[in-house]
């Protein structure tokens, strides 16, 4: 009887250590920083900014979301960014993705 679990258990081990030197998997690597190159000098507003900051500078913006929660989150999109605001304050300025495949 212990003799068939040594034997079981020896073949486990050498199942498993035969599945895992054989397995591979393709590695994506993408360069965080590198996304929107392009688009890294882009002007965008600095965090602590006001709505009414924001407006002189960057102009009405092309799409705005309404207030969410407490403290009110909202988000004004521009062409080439979100700015984020807690309630009269940018606390975030995000460059939009665009695909390299794209326009």
């Amino acid at each position: 009887m212990f003799f068939r679990i040594i034997t079981a258990f020896s073949m486990s081990v050498a199942v498993n250590i035969f599945l895992i030197s054989n397995s591979q998997a393709e590695v994506i690597q993408i360069p965080i920083a590198s996304q929107a190159e392009d688009l890294q000098a882009v002007d965008r507003p600095e965090r602590g900014s006001s709505k009414t900051q924001v407006l002189a500078q960057y102009g009405e913006a092309l799409s705005s979301s309404n207030n969410v929660g407490e403290p009110p989150i909202s988000r004004w999109e521009y062409q080439n960014f979100y700015v984020v605001f807690e309630s009269d304050s940018v606390i975030h300025s995000v460059l939009k993705h665009r695909p390299k495949h794209l326009p």
